[in-house]
C-alpha cells in the first residue's frame, strides 16, 4: 500500500476516465461505488482512489486509457448543461414528472420486466413529442438504477444531443453508420448522467434511410444490446420519412406517441398498422399534453 501511495503522481485526473476503467471491465459496478465513496473521501480523482484501494493497478489505468483513445465519445464530454426539458431531473414534484414515472413503471413491468431490450419512440406528426417523451423515459428509468441507453435515431432533426449538452457536432450513430468508426462503441458518450448513457445522432449525412436500412445498424443495436439493460431509440415523425417504421422493424417493438389537439386519430391509427406491417409489436401508446 504504501509502495502505491508513494506513485500518485504517475496517475493523473481524468473525468472520462472512469467510464474507462468500467468499459474495459477493470472495475465492477460495486468497485466503482467504493472508489467513488473513497474519492469523495479523501479528494484523490477517480484513478488514484481505485490504485490507492487496490481495486486497479496502474497497468489497468494505462489500459483504460488506451481504451479512451481509441474512442471518440470517450475523449469529449458533454458541452452544456443538460436541458430543464427533463422534468423528471429538474421538477420532479410536477404532475407531468409524475405521469412519467407511471410510464416508468408500466414500460417496466411490461416491456423490461419481460426480458424485451430496446423499443423505439415513434411518433405520427411532426411536435408530438417523442423526442421528449424519450429523453425524460430514459431519465427516469436511468434513476430507478436501470442501465439504460439513448439513442438519437432522428438523422434528419435530432434533439436529443440539444436535451443533454452534446456537441450537435461531435461523433454520433451518424459517425458510426457512416464507417468513420468500426465499432458502435465508441460513438457512446457513457454516464451522461448515473445509469444513462446516450448516443446522439451525430454530424448530418445524406440518405439516412438507407444507412438505418443497412445491416451495419442491425449489428450495431445487436451490439449495443449487450450491453445496457434497455435502450430507447428516438425517431423522426412517420408522415415525413419511413425511418422511424425501419428502426422500429430492427428493434420489435415500438412506443407511439401523439400531441393532444395536435394529431388526428387517423393519423396515429395509420401509424400502428405502418407499425405492425414493419413487424414492430406496439407496447403501448401515450397522449403527450406538455411538450
Amino acid at each position: 500500500m504504501t509502495e502505491i501511495e508513494a506513485k500518485p503522481s504517475r496517475l493523473t485526473a481524468d473525468p472520462a476516465l472512469a467510464d474507462a476503467l468500467l468499459k474495459t471491465g477493470a472495475l465492477t459496478d460495486d468497485e466503482a461505488r467504493a472508489v467513488a465513496a473513497h474519492q469523495a473521501q479523501t479528494g484523490l480523482a477517480f484513478d488514484e482512489a481505485a490504485v490507492v484501494l487496490a481495486l486497479a493497478t496502474e497497468e489497468d489505468v494505462l489500459l483504460a486509457r488506451q481504451a479512451m483513445q481509441g474512442s471518440l465519445a470517450l475523449q469529449l464530454a458533454p458541452s452544456a448543461s443538460v436541458s430543464e426539458e427533463l422534468l423528471v431531473q429538474f421538477d420532479p414534484a410536477s404532475p407531468q414528472a409524475e405521469m412519467l414515472r407511471l410510464l416508468r413503471t408500466q414500460i417496466i413491468a411490461q416491456h423490461v420486466g419481460a426480458g424485451r431490450r430496446a423499443f423505439a419512440v415513434c411518433g405520427a406528426t411532426d411536435g408530438s413529442g417523442a423526442s421528449f417523451i424519450a429523453g425524460n423515459l430514459a431519465v427516469a428509468l436511468a434513476q430507478v438504477g436501470i442501465k439504460t441507453l439513448l439513442v438519437d435515431a432522428n438523422l434528419r432533426n435530432p434533439r436529443i444531443d440539444a436535451m443533454f449538452g452534446i456537441d450537435p457536432n461531435g461523433p454520433g450513430l451518424s459517425t458510426y453508420l457512416a464507417l468513420e468508426v468500426n465499432r458502435p462503441e465508441r460513438v457512446v458518450y457513457p454516464n451522461v448522467m448515473p445509469n444513462l448513457s446516450v448516443v446522439p445522432a451525430g454530424p448530418p449525412v445524406g440518405r439516412p434511410q438507407e444507412l438505418l436500412s443497412g445491416a451495419r445498424f442491425r449489428s450495431g443495436v445487436d451490439i449495443l444490446l449487450r450491453q445496457h439493460d434497455v435502450a430507447i431509440f428516438d425517431t423522426p415523425a412517420t408522415n415525413e420519412n419511413s425511418d422511424a417504421l425501419t428502426v422500429a422493424g430492427v428493434l420489435g417493438y415500438a412506443l407511439v406517441v401523439a400531441r393532444r389537439n395536435h394529431a388526428f386519430v387517423k393519423d396515429v391509427q395509420t401509424l400502428v398498422s405502418q407499425l405492425n406491417a414493419s413487424r414492430a409489436t406496439v407496447i403501448g401508446s401515450v397522449l403527450n399534453d406538455y411538450a
